[in-house]
C-alpha cells in the first residue's frame, strides 16, 4: 500500500473510532432517568471525553508522522480499539432505553451477544489499553498529562467490581441481576423463588453472591471464594518459587560477603541504572565462576531494603541443569510469583482469565509469550515507587526465543525508566550482545573489563576461605597467609576455582595443603580434566558408579533426588554407596538436602564438551536408551495399585500425603518415554519395543498403575503427550500402537475422574470403557473384589474423542494445523479460537471481528491462520503470539463476495474469477500444506488447492461421491454457505 494509502487508511480509522465514541457519548447524555442503569456504565462513560481527546492527539500525530512504516504499526491497534469501540455503542444503545425489559436484563443479554470480554469495564478498560500500547510504543502521540490521565483512568477501570460474573456468556438467557425481587422459575423440580434487596441469584453457572467474592458455581454444587480461584490460579501455573532458589543458593555458594561487591555499588553505570530516571536496563556480563549470581543475591538483598521509598523487587535464577528453572516460560512464572506475593492486588490480572466452570485459564499459559503480556500487565499494575526486575543467568536458559524475549524487553518493557528498572547477568550471550544496550536507556557493566575490581573481591574471597580452613586445619597464621597467597596466585580471578579448591583442601591434612594447590592446574577447563582423569583410577566398582552417576546427571532433565538415582543408573547400590560417589564426584556435584546437583554450570558444560565425552565413551556406552529402559524396569518393579495405601476408593488428590515411595518414582514416571524418543531408531529401543519387549510388557502389565502415579504427583496433564510421543516411537509395531492408542482414547475418557479420584482408575474407569478396549481387557483382574460383577456397556469407543467448549454462538468452521497439533475453530460469537489438539486445552482467543466469522484456515507453514466474516473482513493472525498481522478489509464485501479466496501456496488472500480456479490452483502441494478458502452467502464458487484433485462442479443438492470428508488434520477444510452452488476441489 502506498503511504498516502496507509495514512489514509490509519486516519479513517480513527475518524471511524472517534465517531462511535461520539455516538455512544450522545446516547448516555440523552438518558433523562438513571435508575436501574448499572454503575459500571456510569463509571465508563466518564472515561468518553478522555478518549475522544487521546484519538484527536493520535490523528494529530499521524498527519504529521513522515515514517510510514508508523502509520502502518497504528492499524493492528486501531482496529481492535475499533471493534471494542463498536460493542460498546451497542451496549449503551441497547441498554440505555427505559422501555422494555429492565436494564440488568438488557445489559445481560447485550453482554452474551459479545461474548467473552462483553462486559462494559472490560470494553472501555480494553480501549484505554488500546490507546496506552500506542502511547507506549509512540511517546509523542499525546502530551504527559494525557498519558498521566490515561493511566489514572485505567488504574480506575480495574478497580471496578465486575458488573456481571465470570462465564456470563454461556449463562440461560433466564439469569437475573441486580436489585429487587428476582423470581427464577424454569423446568421441573425445584423452584427457587428469591426476592428483596440485594443479589438474588438462581440458575446454572457462576454467580458472584453479595460482597463477600463468592461465585456459585452450581453445575458442581460448590461455593468458590477469590482465594480459592487465586490457588487454583497459582497451582495451574506452577510457578517456581524463586525465593527458595535463591534461599538454596546463598547455603551452596559459599556465604555471601557483601565486602566483595562493595565495588560495583560504586560503579557509575550502576548508580544512573538505580538512581536516575533515564536508565531502565543493566547488563551484567562476565565469563564462568566470576561471581555474577553471587552479585545479583547481593544487589537483590541490598534493593531489598531500601526504606526511603516503596520498592518492589523480583527475581529469578536461571539453572541450566533443572527443566523447571532453564525455559522462558518459568522465568516469567517465576516473577509473576514474587509480583503477587508482594502486592496481592495483582492476583486479578490471573483471576480475570480464570474460567470457574471449567477450571482452567482462558489462554494458554504455557506460551510465554501469554504470560509476558500477563506479566507487563502486572507491571503497569503494580503500586510502587520503583521496582525492579532481576534475571540472574540468562545463558542457562535454554530456549530457542531468547533473541525474541530480549526484544519485547527493550521494545514493551522499558517504557517506564524511573519506576521500572532490569537487571540482567549471563556470560557473554550473542542474542544479548545483538538486543541489548543500543539505546541510551541501556548500560552494561563487563568484569572482564573491571579486572582491578574483581581482582580485590576475589582476594576478599580467598582470605575468608583461609580462615575457615584455619579452623578445621589449625592452619596458623603462617601456613594461612602461604596458602591465601598460593591461591591468589593461580586463581585467575575466578571465584569458582577458588571454591572448587578449597573443598578439596578441606579433606586434606594441613602439611598437604600446600601441595595440593602446586599440583593443580591454572583455570577452569585444566582443573575439571584433572579431577575426572583420577576418578578412572580405584576400585571398579566405585569408579563404575561414579562416572554413572555424572553421565546420569548429565543426561538428565532436572536435578536428581537422591531415591531417583538407582533407577536411572540401573546400579541398585544403598544408600551409602551413593553417597560415596557423591563425595568422590564432590569437583563436579553436591548434594542439596535430597537433590544431587551439579556445583556450577562450568562442571556440566566440561562434561558435555569433547573432553569429557571422550573419556566416557572410553569407559563404557550409556546414554538416553539405558536410562529410558532402567526406569521402565524400576516401574515394573515399584508401581502397584493403590500406591499410597487409601483405605476408601473415593479419596481426592488434595487429601493424600506423598509417601516416599511415589517420590522415589518421580522421574521414571515422568521422564522415561522421553529419553526413549531421543533414541528410538536405536537397535536397543527397537528391541525394547518389540511386540514381548519391555515397552510391551509394560503397557500390558503396568498401565493403570503408572496413570494413578503421575495422578498422585499430580503430572497427569503430561501422561496425555507422553502416550501421544510413545505412538510416534511404535510406528513399526502395529500391536503396540493399537494398545497405545487405547490408552489414549481410555485417559482422554476418564482424564477428570482419574485426576480428581485416583484410585477411580480400577473401578469405575475400567467399568466404564468399552467392552473391546485392550485396557479394559488387561485389567479386568484388578478390580475391587465389591465390583467382579461388572454391567455391559457399548462394544467399541465412540466416535466423539474430545469436547472443546468454550464458545458462546455456533461454531461455522473448524480447521486442524499442518503439524495436526493445533486446532482452529471459528464462531458466529466473532472470535476465532485456538486449542491443544493433544489435550483439549483452549490456547487462544482471536478477538477482531466484529461480526459473525464464518471460516478459517491456517497457511501451510502453520505460522498464520486466516479468518473470514461477516464484518466484511479477512484477518491474518499469528498462531504463535495470537497478534493481528494484517486486516484486508476491500476483500470481502457484500456486493463482491463471489470473487474471494485466500491462496494456502502463497498465503496470502486473492481475487479468483468465479467461472473456473486460478491459475495457481492448479499447481499441486506437498500432502497437508492445504487450505480453507473463504466463502459468504453470496458466494456461488469457493476455490480449495489440494494434490492430484481435479477441479469439479456440483450443485448443493447432491455431491459428487468422492466429496468426502477430509482426513483429520491433512490441513484442508472447506465451507459454502446457503446459495453457493459451485466447489473446486
Amino acid at each position: 500500500m502506498s503511504g498516502v494509502g496507509e495514512a489514509g487508511l490509519v486516519l479513517g480509522i480513527i475518524s471511524a473510532i472517534i465517531s462511535i465514541i461520539d455516538a455512544t457519548k450522545q446516547v448516555y447524555e440523552a438518558v433523562e432517568d438513571e435508575a436501574g442503569l448499572p454503575t459500571n456504565f456510569k463509571k465508563s462513560a466518564t472515561k468518553l471525553p478522555l478518549i475522544s481527546k487521546l484519538l484527536e492527539d493520535a490523528e494529530r500525530y499521524v498527519n504529521n508522522a513522515a515514517n510510514e512504516s508508523i502509520k502502518a504499526a497504528f492499524t493492528p491497534t486501531l482496529e481492535d480499539c475499533k471493534v471494542q469501540a463498536t460493542h460498546l455503542q451497542e451496549l449503551f444503545e441497547k441498554v440505555m432505553p427505559e422501555e422494555g425489559d429492565s436494564r440488568w436484563d438488557r445489559y445481560s443479554k447485550a453482554a452474551r451477544t459479545i461474548g467473552k470480554g462483553g462486559r462494559v469495564e472490560s470494553l472501555i478498560g480494553g480501549i484505554l489499553e488500546d490507546l496506552r500500547l500506542l502511547a507506549t510504543r509512540f511517546p509523542e502521540v499525546t502530551t504527559s498529562r494525557g498519558k498521566d490521565q490515561l493511566a489514572k483512568a485505567i488504574e480506575e477501570v480495574t478497580k471496578m467490581d465486575p458488573s456481571l460474573p465470570d462465564g456470563f456468556e454461556q449463562m440461560p438467557a433466564y439469569a437475573h441481576y441486580g436489585s429487587g425481587a428476582q423470581n427464577i422459575n424454569t423446568g421441573g423440580g425445584t423452584q427457587h423463588n428469591n426476592s428483596g434487596t440485594g443479589h438474588q441469584n438462581s440458575g446454572s453457572g457462576q454467580q458472584y453472591i453479595g460482597t463477600n467474592h463468592i461465585v456459585n458455581n452450581q453445575a458442581s454444587s460448590r461455593n468458590v471464594t477469590v482465594d480459592d480461584i487465586d490457588r487454583s490460579c497459582l497451582r495451574t501455573l506452577r510457578c517456581p518459587d524463586t525465593l527458595l532458589v535463591k534461599n538454596w543458593l546463598k547455603v551452596n555458594k559459599d556465604k555471601l560477603l557483601h565486602k566483595s561487591i562493595d565495588w560495583i555499588l560504586q560503579d557509575p553505570q550502576y548508580i544512573s541504572w538505580k538512581d536516575g530516571d533515564d536508565v531502565c536496563l543493566l547488563w551484567i556480563k562476565g565469563g564462568a565462576g566470576k561471581g555474577k549470581t553471587m552479585i545479583s543475591i547481593g544487589l537483590i538483598e541490598r534493593l531489598s531494603l531500601q526504606q526511603d521509598e516503596p520498592t518492589v523487587v523480583a527475581y529469578f535464577f536461571c539453572q541450566n541443569a533443572d527443566y523447571e528453572l532453564r525455559t522462558l516460560e518459568a522465568i516469567i512464572k517465576g516473577l509473576i510469583l514474587q509480583l503477587v506475593n508482594q502486592q496481592e492486588d495483582l492476583r486479578d490480572s490471573l483471576r480475570r482469565r480464570w474460567d470457574t466452570v471449567n477450571e482452567r485459564f482462558n489462554e494458554d499459559v504455557t506460551s510465554w509469550r501469554t504470560l509476558w503480556n500477563i506479566f507487563l500487565e502486572m507491571l503497569h499494575r503494580c503500586k510502587c515507587s520503583r521496582l525492579y526486575v532481576i534475571v540472574d543467568a540468562l545463558d542457562e536458559c535454554q530456549d530457542d526465543g531468547m533473541a525474541d524475549f530480549l526484544k519485547l524487553i527493550v521494545r514493551t518493557g522499558l517504557d517506564q525508566p524511573s519506576k521500572i528498572k532490569w537487571l540482567l547477568t549471563s556470560r557473554p550471550l550473542d542474542s544479548a550482545e545483538q538486543e541489548l544496550l543500543a539505546g541510551s536507556d541501556q548500560v552494561g557493566v563487563s568484569l572482564e573489563l573491571n579486572q582491578e575490581h574483581l581482582s580485590e573481591a576475589v582476594k576478599t574471597y580467598i582470605a575468608s576461605k583461609a580462615i575457615e580452613l584455619d579452623r578445621r586445619h589449625h592452619y596458623g597464621a603462617i601456613l594461612r597467609q602461604k596458602v591465601e597467597a598460593d591461591l591468589a596466585a593461580k586463581a585467575e580471578d575466578t571465584f569458582l576455582w577458588v571454591s572448587l579448591v578449597c573443598r578439596r583442601l578441606e579433606s586434606v591434612h594441613r602439611d598437604e595443603a600446600l601441595t595440593t594447590i602446586q599440583d593443580l592446574p591454572l583455570g577452569l577447563p585444566a582443573f575439571y580434566r584433572r579431577i575426572f582423569n583420577q576418578l578412572n583410577e580405584g576400585e571398579p566398582a566405585v569408579v563404575k558408579g561414579c562416572m554413572r552417576l555424572l553421565k546420569a546427571m548429565m543426561l538428565a532433565y532436572r536435578p536428581l533426588n537422591v531415591e531417583e538415582v538407582g533407577s536411572v543408573t540401573g546400579l541398585s547400590g544403598q544408600l551409602v554407596d551413593i553417597e560415596a560417589w557423591v563425595h568422590r564426584c564432590a569437583s563436579f556435584v553436591k548434594r542439596r538436602g535430597a537433590e544431587i546437583e551439579f556445583v556450577h554450570q562450568s562442571a556440566r558444560d566440561y562434561l558435555a564438551g569433547k573432553d569429557g565425552q571422550t573419556i566416557f565413551d572410553s569407559y563404557e556406552h550409556y546414554g538416553h536408551g539405558e536410562i529410558a529402559l532402567n526406569c521402565l524396569s524400576h516401574l515394573t518393579k515399584r508401581l502397584k495399585i493403590n500406591l499410597v495405601d487409601l483405605s476408601r476408593p473415593d479419596s481426592t488428590r488434595e487429601s493424600i500425603k506423598m509417601n516416599a515411595l511415589v517420590v522415589s518414582l518421580d522421574y521414571a514416571a515422568n521422564f522415561w518415554v522421553q529419553h526413549l524418543q531421543l533414541v528410538k531408531h536405536t537397535m536397543l529401543i527397537q528391541n525394547a519395543v518389540a511386540e514381548q519387549g519391555e515397552v510391551g510388557t509394560f503397557l500390558c502389565t503396568r498401565l493403570l498403575e503408572w496413570l494413578e502415579c503421575l495422578s498422585l504427583l499430580d503430572m497427569l496433564p503430561n501422561a496425555t503427550e507422553t502416550l501421544r510421543t510413545l505412538t510416534g516411537a511404535l510406528e513399526k509395531n502395529a500391536p503396540l500402537l493399537m494398545l497405545t492408542q487405547d490408552a489414549t482414547r481410555f485417559l482422554l475418557r476418564h482424564y477428570q475422574t482419574i485426576a480428581t479420584w485416583p484410585l477411580q482408575i480400577c473401578s469405575s474407569a475400567i467399568v466404564f470403557s468399552p467392552q473391546t478396549s485392550a485396557i479394559r481387557r488387561n485389567n479386568l483382574d484388578k478390580l475391587p473384589m465389591w465390583l467382579r460383577k461388572v454391567p455391559q456397556i457399548e462394544d467399541s469407543w465412540a466416535s466423539l474423542i474430545q469436547t472443546l467448549a468454550g464458545h458462546s454462538d455456533w461454531v461455522s468452521s473448524v480447521a486442524f494445523s499442518p503439524d495436526s497439533k493445533q486446532i482452529a475453530s471459528a464462531s458466529q460469537d466473532s472470535t476465532v479460537k485456538l486449542w491443544n489438539a493433544t489435550t483439549g486445552d483452549l490456547q487462544k482467543t482471536l478477538a477482531g471481528h466484529s461480526n459473525w466469522v464464518w471460516a478459517v484456515a491456517f497457511s501451510p507453514d502453520g505460522k498464520q491462520i486466516a479468518s473470514g466474516s461477516d464484518d466484511s473482513t479477512v484477518k491474518l493472525w499469528d498462531t504463535t503470539t495470537g497478534d493481528l498481522k494484517k486486516t484486508l478489509s476491500s476483500i470481502l464485501s457484500r456486493q463482491q463476495a463471489d470473487r474471494v479466496c485466500v491462496s494456502g501456496l502463497y498465503r496470502q488472500a486473492v481475487e479468483c474469477d468465479n467461472r473456473r480456479p486460478p491459475e495457481d490452483a492448479r499447481r499441486p502441494l506437498k500432502l497437508g500444506l492445504g487450505c480453507s478458502l473463504l466463502s459468504r452467502r453470496q458466494a456461488d464458487c469457493v476455490w480449495v488447492l489440494r494434490l492430484y484433485r481435479q477441479a469439479v462442479g456440483y450443485d448443493d443438492r447432491r455431491p459428487p461421491e468422492d466429496a468426502r470428508p477430509l482426513r483429520q488434520g491433512q490441513g484442508c477444510s472447506l465451507l459454502s454457505r446457503r446459495q453457493a452452488d459451485r466447489v473446486w476441489v
